[in-house]
């Protein structure tokens, strides 16, 4: 496996290298966040913009239909069938 190392003479310079890749990656995930944050700020705002449409066209969303049993019904449970293990066969197991 390589390996990659960084030597310099000068204890100044390494330490600026340092702080130049801790803050590359810190800059990359203050990007990674803002655009997550940049996504749910424009998801709310087309949400936002297609329920005041619906309101004012006047449209109700459609109800949410409810089964007749709000629980589980055990009768539509389904189950394999139990797994046997036969007999040893010499002849199968050389």
């Amino acid at each position: 496996m390589r390996v990659y190392t960084f030597t310099s003479r000068n204890r100044g310079t390494s330490l600026l290298v340092g702080l130049l890749v801790l803050g590359a990656g810190l800059g990359l995930l203050v990007l990674g966040l803002a655009l997550l944050a940049g996504i749910a700020i424009v998801g709310g705002v087309l949400g936002a913009g297609i329920l005041a449409y619906r309101a004012l066209r006047g449209q109700r969303p459609p109800p949410v239909e409810q089964g007749a049993t709000p629980g589980l019904d055990p009768a539509l449970e389904v189950f394999s069938p139990p797994r046997t293990i036969g007999p040893n066969d010499e002849r199968t197991h050389g």
